[in-house]
C-alpha cells in the first residue's frame, strides 16, 4: 500500500492538517510501522467497525428488533463461530500458514513461543507447548495434528486459540 499526497480542498482546516501530515510522511527516510498484509489487516478493520456498530446498536437496546437480534453480524443459523472466518482459520492451521508463524518472512527473524521460547509453529501451538497444556486439555486431548483436524470440532480449536489470545493472529 502506498500513500500519495494530492493537494485539494485548500482552506478547509481538517484537510490542511492532513495535507501537512502527508508532506511530513513523504519526507521520512523509512517507515516506522510494521508491514501488515491487507488480508491480515482487513479482518481487524472489519472487527473494529463491527464493534462500533454493535455499541451503537446496544445504545438503542430498547427496540423490539434488538431483543430478537442482540448481536449484529452473527450467523444465527449455525452459531457464532460458523462461517468463513472459522473455515479460513482452520485452512491456515492445516497448511501451517498463519501470521504468528509466518511473520518472520517479512522481518527476517524466526518467531519463538512467548511461553517456552521454542520455535513457534502450528504444531507447537496446538500440540506441543507444555505451557499451554492445561488450556489445551479444556478443549481437546488429541496429541497429533491429523487427529486434531479429523476428530475435534473446529469451534473447540478456535476456543482454545482464543483462550491463548492468538486466534486473531491466524
Amino acid at each position: 500500500m502506498s500513500f500519495v499526497w494530492i493537494p485539494a480542498h485548500v482552506g478547509i482546516q481538517g484537510n490542511e492538517n492532513v495535507d501537512k501530515l502527508a508532506k511530513v510522511a513523504l519526507n521520512r527516510a523509512s517507515c516506522s510501522g510494521k508491514l501488515i498484509c491487507w488480508s491480515d489487516l482487513k479482518p481487524k478493520i472489519n472487527t473494529y467497525i463491527n464493534s462500533v456498530w454493535q455499541k451503537d446498536w446496544d445504545a438503542e437496546g430498547a427496540n423490539k428488533l434488538h431483543k430478537v437480534l442482540p448481536i449484529l453480524g452473527e450467523d444465527h443459523r449455525r452459531g457464532k463461530e460458523a462461517g468463513r472466518k472459522l473455515e479460513t482459520a482452520m485452512c491456515r492451521l492445516r497448511v501451517g500458514h498463519m501470521w504468528l508463524t509466518q511473520s518472520y518472512l517479512l522481518k527476517n527473524e524466526e518467531p519463538f513461543c512467548y511461553a517456552c521460547d521454542s520455535l513457534y509453529t502450528v504444531q507447537h501451538i496446538l500440540i506441543e507447548c507444555p505451557d499451554f497444556q492445561d488450556t489445551r486439555r479444556k478443549y481437546f486431548s488429541v496429541t497429533d495434528l491429523y487427529r486434531l483436524f479429523q476428530e475435534v470440532n473446529p469451534s473447540r480449536i478456535a476456543g482454545y486459540l482464543k483462550d491463548l489470545g492468538v486466534y486473531g493472529n491466524i
